[in-house]
């Protein structure tokens, strides 16, 4: 959303109700004049000292909103971009919000400020008393979790991406529930909030003092706030959770993406069948097919051992000699389970069909046998982290020797290679860190295919 400055200058905000004050961002401090106080902002467990500067004049369209008399937080927002795909300038915390009515559309994707002595609260859904998470924070909590269970209140917080977490009591209890829902895997059980099941939903294990529900939860219903009323309204929309707006131009894919992360073939094999027959572009088609191979599990060949006649091989579909990666699992043709992106796609600003996840420092090595001539392909970052990853660099070495290596990829930079390989015997795709650390570091090789001449070809040069 657009938040107005006293000078007409447009911000793009975020609205968060699990952080209790509203920020701006560092940038705007030569217009804030001199900070009035510092305070301490902790986030996760994590502390921050922040400058605190009076409350400037913020409008939301031609309406002035209330902020807390005590001043706004100044901090570096605009790394938060990366999560919301656009440039943030500050965020409206619950000293702001708890004023107002706000209905949390997600399905139009839009956030609407209402009336709620005028609405007709009947099409709002059903409706959970908001509490105080406890008696010395204000922040806005309900008497459920997705756990199924009443007992600690659970923090509404819309910032939290995941669908939500458990505090370690209900966490050891659902990883149980999980592993009989979804043989054996913890990532993806079947939620339980209010007598109502929600499938696929991704519940970390976090150490704080509260259950919480997130904004992919959240974004299951029609959402209405009514911080005055102490009440907040729940009206489901979907089953599962939204579709990824970047599926947009692929939505045949959709009924995928609710089966695959449970590992269900069965399920998954049904829905290709119904991709296969119906309009879906050659690209869905394609993705379908590898998604659906990655659960069948069956034996990949070494690239040594194709036969001659087959001279396009992509790596993913190949066995590599030795995979290893900094973080999760070597995963190919996907993204591996994980709580930190639900979908298996291989997103790096368009989704590709074949490919490595290769978070770093990561090493894929093959055997080549002297019989591929050429290795074509990109590679880059998960699109959900190009905004915070530290940086990686792509190398390529062909029998040891180093053949490409990429400048250090931060953010939507896709590099380019195509390597002769001519009588090469061992083929290894590494990404390294590109300086000290290693945070989101969640690299991607995209597409490598190998490639060599027809069986009839060759006859004809020889």
């Amino acid at each position: 959303m657009s938040v107005r400055l006293e000078t007409g200058e447009e911000l793009p905000f975020f609205v968060d109700t699990g952080t209790s004050s509203t920020f701006l961002d560092k940038s705007l401090e030569p217009k804030l004049g001199k900070p009035i106080d510092t305070a301490t902002f902790q986030s996760w467990g994590h502390k921050k000292k922040v400058n605190v500067y009076a409350a400037p004049k913020l409008y939301l369209g031609g309406v002035p909103l209330k902020l807390s008399s005590r001043g706004i937080l100044t901090d570096d927002c605009q790394h938060w971009g990366s999560l919301a795909g656009r440039p943030t300038m500050g965020m409206l915390g619950i000293d702001c919000l708890r004023h107002y009515c706000i209905q949390l559309d997600f399905a139009a994707g839009k956030i609407h400020f209402l009336d709620d002595e005028e609405a007709d609260k009947q099409k709002w859904g059903k409706a959970f008393p908001i509490v105080p998470l406890t008696s010395h924070d204000p922040r806005p909590a309900v008497a459920e979790n997705l756990f199924g269970e009443e007992g600690p209140h659970s923090l509404i917080d819309s910032g939290f991406l995941s669908d939500g977490w458990l505090m370690p009591e209900y966490f050891d209890q659902w990883t149980n529930t999980a592993v009989a829902l979804v043989t054996g895997k913890a990532h993806f059980p079947n939620g339980l909030f209010a007598g109502e099941k929600y499938p696929l939903v991704s519940l970390p294990r976090i150490d704080v003092e509260s259950d919480g529900i997130g904004l992919r939860f959240l974004a299951r219903h029609l959402v209405t706030l009514d911080f005055p009323k102490n009440t907040v309204y729940l009206l489901r929309q979907s089953t599962g959770p939204l579709p990824d707006p970047r599926l947009a131009k692929m939505p045949a894919l959709a009924p995928l993406l609710l089966t695959v992360p449970q590992e269900d073939l069965d399920a998954a094999r049904k829905a290709l069948a119904n991709i296969e027959q119906s309009n879906a572009t050659s690209l869905e088609k394609t993705v379908a097919r590898k998604l659906v191979a990655t659960l069948e599990k069956e034996p990949k060949p070494t690239p040594a051992d194709v036969p001659p006649e087959v001279v396009q091989l992509p790596l993913g579909d190949a066995r590599p000699q030795l995979a290893e990666v900094g973080w999760l699992q070597p995963a190919a043709n996907r993204i591996p389970l994980c709580e930190q992106v639900e979908s298996p796609l291989l997103d790096s600003g368009k989704v590709y069909a074949t490919g490595l996840f290769a978070h770093s420092p990561s090493r894929y090595v093959y055997d080549l046998g002297g019989k591929w001539r050429s290795l074509r392909g990109e590679a880059g970052l998960h699109t959900a982290f190009q905004g915070d990853a530290w940086g990686v660099v792509f190398v390529i070495k062909a029998d040891g020797k180093e053949v490409f290596r990429s400048p250090a990829i931060r953010g939507s930079e896709h590099p380019r290679y195509d390597i002769n390989l001519t009588g090469v015997r061992k083929l290894q795709l590494l990404v390294e860190n590109s300086g000290a650390r290693n945070g989101c570091n969640w690299a991607l090789w995209l597409d490598p295919t190998l490639f060599r001449e027809s069986v009839k070809n060759q006859d004809l040069h020889q």
